[in-house]
């Protein structure tokens, strides 16, 4: 029974490696986002489920009284649980962010991209801030998203937003001192997807206001992502500003 088993692991592997193979080609451009992210599904699925068929066929062998063949069937269920945990924390974090992956600190008059308009492709999301319905998704699922008032004057604000963003290793590609525009991207940790920030400084009568953008090239929920970006901006920048 040991022999019969040996292909469980195998499976296994083949689905780790469609999964790499899909995340690769998407970051060196030879894969669209659309067919990268359904290898990846396809392939996390097939792990899942040949993990939970190798439990299968071991419970079969140990009911029959067979011991060959278990450690291929343990080794197979092992390979499945990062997929499986996976699966499960992107469930949960899915179940808590609405499905939107454009997100302001200004929904009545969002900063409006630049730079980022000559480098989004045509399979890309548009780069058109998406309107209402997603301004009232965005205040349901995240009021705390709110402009960011400073005492300091529209100069030191940008100077200081722009080590913000440096420290926070956004990679700046535009800025407008005049206008008070800063241009930036950053990307996600696996996969590598590519989100377009703008901070754009206004002067108030007691010092500044910054309004941030984030919003992803690709899909159709962040799961969070771009809220907390600015999140991590406003910490950040208050840190800095408390250090001075």
């Amino acid at each position: 029974m040991k022999n019969r088993t040996h292909w469980l692991p195998k499976v296994q592997f083949f689905w780790l490696v469609i999964a790499l193979a899909a995340v690769f080609g998407f970051r060196v451009s030879l894969l669209p986002w659309r067919p990268a992210i359904m290898m990846v599904a396809t392939a996390v699925g097939g792990l899942v489920l040949t993990g939970f068929f190798s439990l299968l066929v071991l419970f079969v062998l140990l009911r029959a009284g067979r011991r060959g063949g278990g450690k291929n069937c343990l080794f197979s269920a092992a390979l499945s649980l990062p997929a499986l945990i996976s699966v499960l924390l992107l469930g949960v974090q899915g179940a808590k962010a609405p499905l939107i992956h454009d997100i302001t600190t200004d929904t009545d008059n969002p900063p409006v991209f630049r730079a980022a308009q000559t480098l989004r492709q045509a399979e890309d999301n548009s780069i058109d801030y998406p309107g209402k319905t997603v301004a009232d998704r965005q205040q349901h699922a995240y009021p705390d998203i709110k402009p960011i008032e400073t005492p300091l004057l529209p100069a030191e604000t940008f100077a200081q937003s722009l080590a913000t963003a440096e420290k926070l290793r956004w990679r700046v590609i535009g800025q407008e001192r005049e206008q008070g525009l800063i241009e930036a991207v950053d990307q996600t940790l696996i996969f590598g997807f590519t989100d377009d920030i703008i901070i754009r400084i206004a002067p108030t009568g007691n010092g500044s206001r910054i309004d941030l953008r984030s919003a992803s090239r690709a899909g159709i929920s962040d799961l969070g992502v771009n809220a907390d970006r600015i999140r991590a901006f406003r910490r950040t920048f208050n840190s800095i500003r408390s250090k001075e």
